[in-house]
Formats: structure tokens, sequence, C-alpha cells
């Protein structure tokens, strides 16, 4: 079977069913809510205003406690207490996990040759069905050791509450590469990608296949090609190929509504590196894992909206 590729950049150095309710707190906070944007590339995108995502993350892995190795992605802060990140990020194989003693986690980050104090880390939780081959339920929750004091820079993003958004034009943010076999951003970059449906997308995968492949291009009936699993949606800009890149994987995929951004995906992999028009990335769809949120984050209070 083929496999998808981690957008994630490694070694630095180089359904639904009656879920349970959040506990959503009243007047201590408010989610979902970014600077203004400023006219100002992620692939094929721009340079974020400083204060437009504060809720974004930078994750690093160290090989060890005081190593100088690491592996790199992104996150999104959904309380005082956890972020939300990509389960391929924290897993070293399908069943070794990184070591959370050397996992640091940096908030209110727009440069990162700029960073601040590291947030440490007391637990990971992740699907006990998360698969490393085809990147099923890949989603994971970092409790962070200490509660964030929120500002204009660190605050949460909203979850999606329903399942029926009409989502159109979305948008996805990072720290990830700056296209195919480019370096990666020093900055926070974001671009507009397009929802692709899962019938369309598996079309698309199947062209991907054929394009690349010339013993599936003469006979593609004899092969199975995979297809998007279901925990998974996918988006890439059809006209100008913007999408997320190696190094973004663990990102928010965000929908705007009202003012405020909601976290509807993560950014968890594609067949191609990025910057294909004709090729989608993966996401893994966040409203599939409101159970393992509501019992990672049991204690936690979520801000209002």
């Amino acid at each position: 079977m083929a496999h998808v590729h981690y957008r994630q950049y490694y070694w630095c150095f180089l359904i639904m069913t009656v879920l349970p309710k959040l506990a959503y707190s009243k007047g201590d906070c408010d989610c979902g809510i970014g600077g203004e944007p400023v006219s100002s590339k992620i692939y094929g995108g721009s340079v974020a205003f400083s204060d437009e995502y504060p809720w974004m993350a930078h994750l690093r892995f160290f090989d060890k406690v005081g190593g100088t190795r690491y592996g790199m992605c992104g996150g999104f802060l959904i309380d005082s207490r956890h972020v939300m990140t990509a389960a391929h990020c924290i897993m070293e194989t399908q069943t070794k996990v990184r070591k959370i003693e050397a996992t640091e986690v940096y908030l209110g980050v727009h440069d990162l040759s700029k960073l601040n104090t590291a947030h440490k880390v007391n637990t990971f939780y992740y699907p006990a069905n998360y698969k490393q081959y085809d990147l099923s339920n890949d989603i994971a929750i970092l409790q962070l050791a200490n509660p964030v004091n929120f500002t204009k820079k660190i605050r949460p993003i909203c979850l999606p509450k329903s399942d029926d958004e009409p989502y159109k034009r979305l948008i996805v943010a990072g720290f990830g590469r700056l296209g195919p076999n480019m370096d990666t951003s020093t900055l926070l970059m974001h671009v507009n990608v397009e929802y692709i449906p899962n019938p369309k997308c598996n079309e698309m995968i199947k062209d991907y296949f054929i394009r690349n492949n010339p013993d599936i291009k003469k006979d593609p009936d004899r092969y199975d090609i995979p297809k998007v699993h279901d925990t998974h949606m996918c988006c890439v800009d059809k006209s100008t190929g913007g999408d997320a890149c190696r190094g973004d994987s663990g990102g928010a995929l965000m929908y705007k509504k009202d003012g405020r951004y909601y976290a509807v995906g993560i950014v968890s992999g594609a067949f191609d590196e990025c910057g294909d028009p004709r090729t989608p990335g993966f996401y893994t769809i966040v409203r599939k894992f409101r159970e393992l949120i509501g019992k990672a984050t049991k204690d936690a209070k979520f801000c209002s909206f």
C-alpha cells in the first residue's frame, strides 16, 4: 500500500455519535479572536500578521533532554492547558512515543529567531487506533505542565460545535517549508486552501498515482489505489497549489465565521510534498475526536463563544 508523507520536518540539523459536552468558561476568555491581518509564503501563501493567529504553537521534540537535534511540528492552543497537534508528531514509530520530558512548546511566536520561554509537557494523549502507515486518526493533545495566561499574543482557538458548516475557503498556517525541497520559514506563514469533498479527493488521488507510476498508467484497474481515510478531509488551492508543506504538521486548518476562527482540521500528510494544485493534502477532522478531546481535557475550561 502506498504510504503518505508526513508534513513534518524531522531532525533540524537537518461518526457522528452523541458526544460529551465540553465545559466552557463564562466570561474568563474569548476563543478564536485573532489580530487584524495586514497586506503583505507554507507554500503559495504570505507572512501572517504577528498577532493574527495567537493560538498557533511551535513544537520541538528533542532526541534527549539537553540535546540539540529535534523534530519540529505545529500545534494550536485549545484551552489554558492543552495544545492540539498530529499524532505522528509525537511518535517515533507506530508504537514508540517521543520523550515527553524532551518536548518543548512555544506559544505567542511569530518569528522563530526570537523564541520566548518554552513550555514543558506533562502528558501526551492520542487515539489507540492511530495508524502510522496511512495517518488515520492522526491527532494528539499535549497537556502543558502549567496553565498559560492569555494575552494579546496567546489565546485559544475555538473548536467546532456542529458538523454542517459549508466549508469552502479555509486557512492553514505554519513554519514549514516554503515549497518542494525549499527551506522552512522563520516567520509564520498562512495561505487559503479550498475544501475538496472526499469523492473529488479520491479522483485526484487516483490521478496522482496514474501520473506518477507508468505501470498504473498502463492498467489502473489492476491496482488498489488508496482512498482518503474517513478521518481525513482534503484541501488544496486548485488554482495556485497553495498548500501546507513539510514542517507544517500538527497546525490548524481554520475556518472563519462571524469574526471567529475554528480549528476544523489538523495538518496531517499528503502523497506529494506540496505545491501541486492537482494533489490535495490531508487534514485530520477535529470534530470526529470530540470524545478524545473531552477525556484529555476533562479538568480544563474552554473559552466561551
